[in-house]
């Protein structure tokens, strides 16, 4: 075979290599086009999921918090404060203790999740001094060490185990817990909650878990309702 011959199947050569690598490029990139259109229609629809969920959340906190205003103005808070307690404790179980104290506290959960669950106990003294307990139900422990509270996005509580945490066994897994005094944060971060009804609650420490969520419209109002218990008790009225 002469040079020119030997030229020519080299180009044929090249050529059929650069169309084949030509017919995998476009094959890669409409490849990649399917696989990433895909993801964005997975991410369009938690978006849309996502975006339900908080409009629903923002409903059911609107809708509590018109009540409370309802509530408030059947009540006449700052006229007729002894029927203001009562029905702040309406829903509470109120608990005569040994020493002289009374306890008012709402009924634990029994869900799986985190909580953040203040009550109240005077003592015989007549002083109201708020307690929170942090608490985690699922499976399995989680090395639980406290909440974080987040009201607004600029803001953000770090809710923090002070003692020894407490595992226990539970019907459904177990449960990981601890009871302690409201602290100074801890009673800003309250108080910031019932300003808007509303927060994000996570595992303290733990990136991501499955039982972040935001506060229900009747846990924020829990909240207020124990602070503004305390308030009252103490003679703090607005």
């Amino acid at each position: 075979m002469g040079k020119i011959s030997y030229a020519v199947a080299g180009l044929l050569v090249i050529a059929v290599a650069g169309g084949a690598g030509a017919v995998a490029a476009i094959h890669y990139n409409e490849t990649r086009a399917v696989v990433q259109a895909e993801k964005d229609k997975q991410e369009a629809a938690k978006l849309a999921a996502i975006q339900e969920r908080e409009a629903k959340e923002a409903a059911a906190r609107e809708k509590a918090r018109r009540k409370q205003e309802l509530l408030d103005m059947r009540m006449g808070r700052s006229e007729e404060p002894d029927q203001v307690i009562r029905g702040l404790i309406a829903d509470m179980k109120v608990t005569q203790e040994a020493d002289g104290s009374t306890t008012y506290r709402y009924e634990d959960p029994e869900e799986d999740g985190i909580f953040f669950q203040p009550y109240l106990i005077r003592g015989a003294d007549g002083v109201a001094v708020m307690h929170v307990i942090l608490r985690h139900r699922g499976g399995r422990p989680m090395g639980f060490q406290g909440v974080d509270l987040q009201p607004t996005d600029d803001q953000l509580f770090h809710i923090r185990a002070q003692g020894a945490v407490t595992t226990t066994q539970t019907d459904t897994g177990i449960m990981e817990w601890c009871d302690q005094p409201v602290d100074a944060e801890t009673g800003k971060a309250m108080r910031e909650v019932a300003a808007v009804l509303a927060a994000k609650i996570s595992m303290l420490g733990v990136n991501g878990s499955n039982d972040d969520r935001m506060l229900t419209a009747t846990e924020a109002m829990r909240i207020r309702n124990i602070l503004e218990l305390a308030d009252r008790l103490n003679g703090k009225t607005k």
